[in-house]
C-alpha cells in the first residue's frame, strides 16, 4: 500500500506537478490513476493528462488504467514453474510454518505465488477456514476438499504468475473483509516489499487494504533478488515468516520497524547454494 501525504507533494506549477509525478512513478514501479490522484490530490483527469505528456516524452510507459516505469520484459515477471523450483527446501519449511499461525474459524487471504501453493496444501481441512484467493494453483490444491471455503478473486488469468487480476480482481476485493492476508514477495529490502510487475502489486495492495494483518511469507533470497515494482511500506506488515538464511542486519532492520519475525531452521549447506544460484539467475522472479 503506497504511503503518501499531500503535503509531500506540494508543487507550484503543472511542470513542477509532473516532476514530482515522475518521481513518485519510479519510486513505486507502478502505480494507477486512481492511486496518482489520492497521492496528489488532484482529480484522475489531471493526472491522466501529466501522465499521457510523460509517455509522449518517454519517460514513463503506459498501461490501462496505470502507468509504470518499467520495460515491458520487467513488467512480465519469471515464469511460474521456474520459480517453484527454487529455494524448494525453505518454501516448504516457512509454508508449515505459516500455517501454525492460522487461527481456526477465520477467514484468511492467501497470495499468489510459489511458495503459498506449498501453503494451500496443507491448510487443515477440520477448521472451519475460508480461504479468498486469486492465485489458480491455490485454488486447484483446494478444490474438493471438505471443509474450506474456497472464494476464488476471478479475472484475467496471467500465464506467468497463474494469477488472476485486472477490474473484476479488484472490485471483488473491495467488498471483503479478512483476519489475515499472508503476503508473499519477490524482493525485500529496506523500502519494504517488492513484486515482479505492477498489475500483482495493485492486487497485492488491495489485499493489503481488506486486512486487519499482514503475514510476509518469503524465504531470506528475497533480500538478494531485485524486485523493481514495490507493494508496500514496512509498516502495514505485522509478520515476517521466513527461514534462518535471514542476517542479523536484516533481523536488525526489521526490528526496528516492529516486525515480528518468525525465524525458520532450515539453513544447510544445500540450500545456502541453490540461494546463491537463485540470486544469480532471478533479476525479475516473483514468490
Amino acid at each position: 500500500m503506497m504511503q503518501a501525504s499531500e503535503a509531500t507533494f506540494r508543487y507550484t506549477s503543472a511542470p513542477e506537478r509532473r516532476e514530482r509525478l515522475l518521481q513518485f512513478i519510479g519510486e513505486q514501479g507502478y502505480c494507477t490513476i486512481t492511486e496518482l490522484s489520492e497521492a496528489f490530490a488532484v482529480s484522475e483527469m489531471t493526472i491522466r493528462r501529466d501522465v499521457l505528456r510523460l509517455v509522449e516524452q518517454g519517460k514513463v510507459r503506459g498501461f490501462r488504467g496505470g502507468v509504470g516505469s518499467l520495460s515491458r520484459q520487467d513488467m512480465t515477471g519469471s515464469d511460474y514453474r521456474l520459480r517453484d523450483r527454487k529455494m524448494a527446501d525453505a518454501k516448504q519449511a516457512i509454508a508449515r510454518r505459516a500455517i501454525e499461525l492460522i487461527e481456526p474459524h477465520s477467514v484468511i487471504a492467501v497470495d499468489a505465488g510459489t511458495t503459498m501453493h506449498q501453503m494451500s496444501e496443507l491448510i487443515p481441512v477440520d477448521q472451519g477456514l475460508k480461504v479468498v484467493t486469486h492465485s489458480f494453483p491455490v485454488v486447484a490444491s483446494l478444490v474438493g476438499r471438505s471443509g474450506v471455503e474456497v472464494e476464488c478473486l476471478g479475472g484475467l488469468l496471467h500465464p506467468e504468475s497463474l494469477s488472476f487480476d485486472g477490474p473484476s480482481t479488484l472490485a471483488a476485493i473491495s467488498n471483503l473483509q479478512v483476519e489475515t492476508f499472508f503476503l508473499a514477495a519477490s524482493g525485500l529490502g529496506e523500502r519494504g516489499a517488492f513484486c515482479g510487475n505492477g498489475f500483482d502489486a495493485i492486487t497485492k495492495r488491495a489485499l493489503i487494504g481488506v486486512a486487519e494483518q499482514v503475514v510476509l511469507v518469503a524465504d531470506s533470497s528475497k533480500f538478494l533478488t531485485p524486485a523493481m515494482v514495490k507493494i508496500c511500506d514496512w509498516d502495514v506488515i505485522h509478520r515476517v515468516v521466513i527461514d534462518d538464511g535471514v542476517t542479523e542486519d536484516q533481523e536488525r532492520m526489521l526490528d526496528q520497524r516492529d516486525v515480528d519475525v518468525v525465524k525458520v531452521p532450515v539453513t544447510d549447506g544445500r540450500m545456502a547454494h541453490e540461494a546463491r544460484d537463485t540470486v544469480a539467475v532471478t533479476a525479475d522472479s516473483s514468490s
